[in-house]
């Protein structure tokens, strides 16, 4: 960007910081007036006196962002652990630039998830981590949000790590990264991918021996090239944008503030978040728990397999090992046995837990006050007869919904306490069954063409002597345990699909009750109109700066 350029930029940037500041200066609202004194503290004292563009780290829990940034920054103060260890930000001095460590998202901790996403809006430049399993659900959601309502598009690199686990290549997880990330292309985000950890290791004494091939492992270098081109594109613009992401992020807390209205339509509002905040966590953990089931589920199987293969080497009878599949088979049985009960257990105890929250919120001074301002009963959530409720809240969300709203807290707390877990039990009990023997007999028939054609000699009595015929019996026992490798990994995708299935089944009404909630979040925000100028020239401006700031970073 050439410098007059670049100075007529930043007035024009000025003068929409100054604009959106003049838009909320004169309100009298508590909240309001610290919206605004955070943004003026920002813009004219925090970032003014900045003298190092910013870099932050963020994306999924243990993704490795820590041991990333250690490989980087070569800073031995960056703790690094197989749990979740990073719960606030942290900055380190890399080169000529602050690089900062931030807690993981949607981990179920909405701590953390608030303390990234202010930290995102204050930062120049972003790095996204994702572990080679790539995007969960709640980290496609992440991802897409900061690359398309916050516009981070051009000004993120996206970094998926912990290679060295993935058996495959990185052309075989393009096509999963794009169904995230389009419309958009993995050179729109500098994709990178590494294995941190192999390059923390390179520079460890007594690893010296195997430093070159840990090195190509790492593949750091692609790292280093992706964050310096987007340095060198972003080095002058990011100056000019960083302020207007803060002024958007201000004007979306302050759109969220006035679009319910009233105080009493706020409350409600606030009360449906925290309740959608805690069935979201709660769901978040028991997918969390079952998933981990499924996966050592999954492992386990695949670690039988070598049992079975490891005897096809010419050297046992057949019948040796048909008797040690049948015991195999026999202890899948059991292994899906222990996942049932796992299953079933955590998840009975994560609704006990989400019915004890909900009944907390529902004791809350929150939820008090406003049962005294609306009159309402909380035990049947019937309307009382009071001449200015209709003037406070606004007769039509009274007429069309009564009491739902607050009805709502209360009846999903019981429910989950008494119904659900009945209902969940109930259906887990007739769905989610162990492995059984027809299907362990079907597994058996699956393996027979294995030990039956191909020409290949399992009995030691069957020896081979000239050298071509044995050279083709050793290629046909390779083959032989590849099949029996690759049978077992689909007994495993099969029982991992089936029970996901029914697990998901099971849990529908987690999303019933978002969607309740969120229907409701609709309604209680479309009824307020009294402040409709306030919002359109909030919307206004905003959409403004949305524009400047895609023009700037193109």
């Amino acid at each position: 960007m050439l410098k007059f350029t670049f100075n007529e930029a930043s007035k024009k940037v000025n003068q929409l910081c100054q604009e959106t500041i003049d838009i909320l200066a004169n309100r009298t609202e508590d909240e309001i007036k610290t919206l605004v004194d955070d943004f003026e503290r920002f813009w004219q004292g925090e970032y003014k006196q900045k003298n190092k563009l910013s870099i932050a780290f963020i994306g999924q829990y243990n993704a490795g962002k820590s041991t990333l940034i250690k490989a980087l920054t070569g800073d031995a103060k960056v703790k690094i652990s197989a749990e979740i260890c990073t719960n606030k930000v942290t900055e380190y001095a890399w080169q000529n630039f602050l690089v900062l460590d931030t807690p993981g998202i949607y981990a179920g901790n909405i701590e953390h998830d608030a303390i990234t996403l202010e930290k995102i809006s204050k930062c120049d430049l972003l790095v996204f981590v994702v572990p080679n399993e790539l995007f969960n659900p709640q980290g496609a959601e992440f991802f897409q949000k900061v690359a398309n309502q916050m516009q981070r598009v051009g000004q993120m690199v996206l970094v998926v790590n912990k290679m060295s686990r993935e058996s495959g290549s990185p052309e075989n997880l393009l096509p999963t990264i794009m169904q995230v990330i389009e419309p958009y292309h993995p050179n729109d985000f500098y994709t990178s991918f590494i294995d941190a950890d192999s390059y923390l290791k390179a520079q460890d004494p007594k690893y010296i021996k195997y430093q070159t091939s840990l090195l190509a492992k790492s593949n750091f270098d692609k790292l280093r090239d992706s964050l310096q081109k987007l340095i060198e594109i972003n080095e002058l613009s990011a100056r000019l944008v960083t302020p207007l992401h803060r002024a958007v992020d201000m004007l979306d807390q302050a759109l969220l503030f006035f679009s319910p209205g009233e105080r009493i339509t706020h409350n409600l509002l606030e009360l449906l978040r925290r309740k959608k905040v805690l069935i979201q966590a709660s769901q978040t953990r028991t997918r969390n728990a079952y998933r981990s089931e499924l996966n050592k589920l999954e492992h386990e199987i695949i670690m039988l397999s070598e049992r079975i293969s490891s005897k096809i080497d010419g050297h046992h009878k057949e019948e040796e090992i048909k008797e040690d599949l049948e015991k195999v088979t026999q202890e899948i049985t059991v292994l899906s046995e222990n996942t049932c009960k796992n299953v079933q257990s955590s998840l009975k105890s994560e609704l006990e837990n989400l019915a004890f929250k909900l009944q907390e919120l529902e004791k809350s001074l929150l939820c008090r006050t406003l049962a005294e301002e609306l009159e309402i009963d909380l035990v049947d959530a019937k309307r009382v007869n009071h001449p200015n409720i209709s003037h406070k809240i606004g007769k039509s969300i009274l007429e069309q919904q009564g009491g739902k709203f607050f009805q709502g807290i209360g009846k999903l707390s019981s429910n989950v306490s008494r119904n659900i877990v009945y209902d969940v039990g109930k259906f887990m009990g007739i769905k989610f069954k162990p492995w059984g023997a027809f299907k362990t007999a079907k597994f058996i028939r699956g393996l027979g063409p294995v030990f039956a054609g191909g020409g290949v000699i399992l009995d030691i009595a069957m020896t081979v002597k000239e050298e071509q015929k044995q050279e083709k019996n050793q290629r046909n026992l390779r083959q032989a345990r590849a099949d029996v490798r690759e049978e077992f990994r689909n007994v495993a995708e099969e029982m991992r699909k089936e029970y996901e299935l029914n697990i998901e089944e099971a849990l529908i009404f987690y999303n019933e009750e978002l969607n309740d909630i969120e229907a409701k979040q609709k309604d209680l925000s479309n009824f307020e109109q009294s402040k409709l100028e306030i919002l359109t020239q909030i919307e206004n401006k905003r959409q403004e700066i949305k524009q400047e700031i895609k023009l700037l970073i193109k």
